[in-house]
């Protein structure tokens, strides 16, 4: 069966879609869907301005392993453009982070909808039980079209929610969209666009207090040219005085290759582990700043160290600010190494 099988629903308003898996040759239509968004329908989705799409994100959104990521597009059935995307990705056994967005003048039709009941039955069929997510807590729409998948539990975070929600029971799926969304070449199909800012990373977001918790040190696992010089001297400092070493890396949901980011900080901390200090490695969605200090605050730690440096490829202006935004709210001491 190939990728490009469509299967025709109808949505609540009466209109037609076609709904099929995202190819590697939808980045001209994903790049344009995307700036189509108004500025509000970006904002709600990645909770910060997004100016446009790299290369780089566009390939890793239309070339999914149609597993551990999946990917269902809604077309127009009169012009062909994409008007909804919903994707999932593996974030640990069973569960796994979802994300919708639909085009302005798609939405409220029930497109979401649609997807999104076909995006449940991707997931149980690959064994997933639950989804997280994490979305503005004025996005009362997509907040109502999660909770109505099943049990939800919700936890606020500022001006966020993050939501655990456990999966409905598979329904039976007709034979021809069974083949439609499994049969299709694996290895041709990776995530889709979503533009939620979002994950409920609960793995990676848990804490480890070290033993002597008044005793611990965070540092911003940022590398760049191959140098890392905050994790450099956080090292020197957790080795001389027997500090434990909590290294955060953050990650933007959809648009990061989490799974590279994952194994550098894995590598990261395995280095650090063979000069004899201890290490827990934090892989956290969102905002850097955010991050750091919620590890901090969580750890109790006596110092953070950071990089000026340090920029997200999506937000590259919040770089200076970095040093600024840690320091107001730091709950220890901070070091900026250079």
């Amino acid at each position: 069966m190939k990728g490009d099988k469509l299967e025709p629903a109808t949505i609540r308003d009466g209109s037609s879609v076609l709904i099929r898996p995202i190819r590697p040759d939808d980045r001209e239509r994903l790049q344009a869907g995307f700036e189509r968004l108004s500025e509000r329908s970006r904002y709600m989705r990645f909770q910060s301005p997004v100016a446009g799409l790299s290369d780089r994100q566009l390939s890793y959104l239309t070339a999914v392993d149609h597993h551990d990521h999946e990917a269902l597009v809604g077309v127009d059935t009169d012009t062909g453009d994409l008007v909804a995307v919903a994707r999932f990705v593996r974030v640990s056994d069973g569960v796994a982070e979802c994300a919708i967005v639909v085009a302005d003048d798609w939405q409220g039709r029930g497109v979401g909808t649609t997807l999104l009941d076909r995006l449940v039955d991707r997931a149980r069929e690959e064994g997933f039980e639950r989804f997280t997510a994490l979305l503005l807590a004025e996005n009362t729409d997509a907040l109502r079209l999660l909770e109505r998948l099943g049990n939800t539990e919700e936890r606020r975070a500022g001006s966020q929610i993050e939501l655990d929600i456990a999966l409905p029971e598979p329904r039976q799926p007709s034979p021809e969209l069974r083949l439609v969304l499994t049969g299709i070449a694996r290895g041709l199909l990776v995530p889709a666009i979503s533009m939620w800012r979002q994950v409920a990373d609960f793995a990676f977001r848990r804490a480890v207090p070290a033993r002597d918790s008044a005793n611990v040190i965070v540092a911003h696992a940022y590398t760049a040219d191959g140098e890392a010089p905050a994790m450099s001297a956080a090292a020197g400092l957790a080795g001389a005085r027997h500090s434990h070493l909590h290294l955060v890396e953050t990650y933007w949901p959809v648009l990061s290759d989490r799974r590279d980011l994952d194994e550098r900080l894995t590598a990261a901390a395995g280095d650090l582990r063979r000069r004899g200090i201890g290490v827990t490695p934090h892989l956290v969605a969102g905002d850097t700043a955010d991050a750091i200090i919620d590890v901090a605050e969580a750890t109790r730690a006596q110092l953070i160290v950071i990089d000026p440096r340090a920029a997200s490829p999506l937000t590259p202006w919040r770089a200076y600010s970095l040093p600024a935004r840690v320091c107001a709210r730091a709950p220890c001491d901070v070091l900026i190494a250079r």
